[in-house]
């Protein structure tokens, strides 16, 4: 399938001159034309621009078929395309899923075979259709082969559903494609676990602005764990009286009765039930990573590593990175590292290391337990979340010298422990037990309380 000769020239001549005719079309006039002609020039620019995204299928198909990145020394197309065109991780992986999909085979004798999606794939070459139509088609085409429909049936489906992309947007052809799978495949047979298995799939991927997206195919016996577990966390949290004399704290679930911001005392859950369903993974992984059990990673424990300036850590403020590449505010960085055993690598402003080491900074099992046994869950006054769902908080920060002792920790639960510090509320220890004073605003006479469950 390597490109030889007079097609390797054109090749190389054709695409030598795409950036000259693009220049050349930018600094084109367009006032002098008629709506018409600016129209066509508008789908013509839209056709070529879907053929050359067409085109990538070929490009991956002959980087694969010589091994480019083997040579390279990479693991994989995806790396060569994130490495050589700065590619996000997402994008190249979408690539290369279509090129499997749409772009030309070797079989095991070296003859060239059409593309698994012939249609799809003609028709992208053509400027037809959109690269999110194509992921649509080939959803839609995946859950048919994997319920076993029959070789015609399957051509007969990729037929319409090309069809019906030339003529609708990929949200209108999703829905027509949903309709069409429920009509195929009517009993809504399961693919059997080894086809299950080959196609489960989980990424969690940046999306440039800090946030990330997490997406998923789960196995049925994975999904069924993922739903109980999350529903069971996921429950609306119910409405909780305040501490008497006290005015509700804005965003404080212990006063408000929500994870969420603002709201009265007594009012519902305000948080989205995509929302819910986040706090519930937050608190799996939390419960993960404080219970000890997780395997080693490069031959240490499940560790949160941590790299800043001397600077940053002195003063708590900059960015700090993990060993995953995370952008976090130092303070986010203390906060996550304070329920788990955490790595710290302190260098100079040019890179240099100034200092390593590993320090335990969460409680002992005896401590925990002792703690479980003085707090019986979360301390804040009015909170009844039970010690499971507690973290140990050092009331002097561990980052200014607050030791891991009974007298400078207690219970709290995530939503206590994520706006302790950010809420005006201090902590002070009276007779060996952890009394919270309200911030002014909240309780004028600035009164210390404590938990009182039964």
């Amino acid at each position: 399938m390597a490109l030889t000769g007079v097609g390797e020239v054109a090749a190389v001549v054709a695409a030598s001159a795409l950036p000259g005719a693009v220049a050349a079309l930018v600094v084109a006039p367009l006032s002098p034309l008629s709506d018409n002609e600016l129209l066509d020039i508008v789908r013509s620019a839209e056709g070529a621009r879907r053929q050359l995204e067409a085109f990538d299928a070929v490009l991956i198909a002959e980087l694969e078929a010589r091994n480019v990145a083997g040579r390279l020394m990479m693991r994989g197309s995806k790396q060569v395309l994130s490495g050589v065109l700065n590619l996000s991780a997402a994008e190249s992986s979408s690539r290369v899923r279509h090129a499997h999909e749409l772009g030309p085979r070797l079989s095991l004798s070296g003859e060239v075979l059409p593309p698994v999606l012939p249609l799809t794939a003609a028709a992208r070459a053509e400027g037809g259709i959109t690269a999110r139509h194509v992921d649509v088609i080939i959803r839609a085409m995946g859950t048919l082969r994997a319920a076993s429909l029959p070789v015609e049936d399957q051509a007969e489906a990729e037929a319409f559903l090309v069809e019906q992309a030339l003529c609708f947007d990929p949200g209108t052809l999703s829905g027509i494609a949903r309709q069409l799978v429920d009509t195929l495949d009517p009993d809504g047979r399961l693919a059997d676990e080894q086809s299950q298995r080959r196609r489960r799939f989980l990424s969690c991927l940046p999306r440039g602005d800090g946030m990330y997206r997490l997406t998923a195919d789960l196995d049925t016996d994975t999904a069924a764990l993922a739903m109980t577990v999350l529903h069971s966390l996921a429950a609306p949290e119910p409405a909780k009286s305040k501490v008497p004399g006290e005015r509700a704290e804005p965003g404080d679930r212990g006063e408000s009765g929500n994870r969420g911001d603002g709201g009265k005392s007594g009012e519902r859950d305000e948080r989205t039930a995509g929302q819910r369903m986040h706090d519930a993974f937050r608190s799996i992984l939390k419960l993960a990573l404080r219970s000890g059990e997780l395997p080693t990673s490069g031959g240490v424990p499940a560790t949160v590593l941590i790299t800043m300036t001397a600077q940053q850590f002195e003063t708590g403020t900059g960015l700090a990175s993990t060993s995953y590449g995370q952008k976090l505010s130092v303070a986010q960085a203390l906060r996550l590292a304070d329920q788990a055993s955490i790595a710290w690598i302190v260098h100079n402003s040019k890179g240099g290391l100034l200092n390593y080491g590993t320090t335990r900074r969460t409680a002992s099992t005896t401590q925990t337990l002792a703690l479980i046994a003085r707090d019986q869950g979360c301390a804040f006054p009015g909170c009844t979340d039970p010690p499971e769902w507690t973290e140990k908080h050092h009331i002097k920060p561990w980052a200014e010298g607050g030791p891991t002792n009974l007298d400078n920790l207690c219970l709290l639960c995530d939503h206590h422990h994520d706006r302790i510090n950010t809420g005006g509320w201090t902590i002070t220890m009276r007779h060996g037990l952890p009394w919270f004073t309200p911030p002014p605003w909240i309780n004028p006479t600035q009164q210390p309380q404590r938990n009182t469950r039964p």
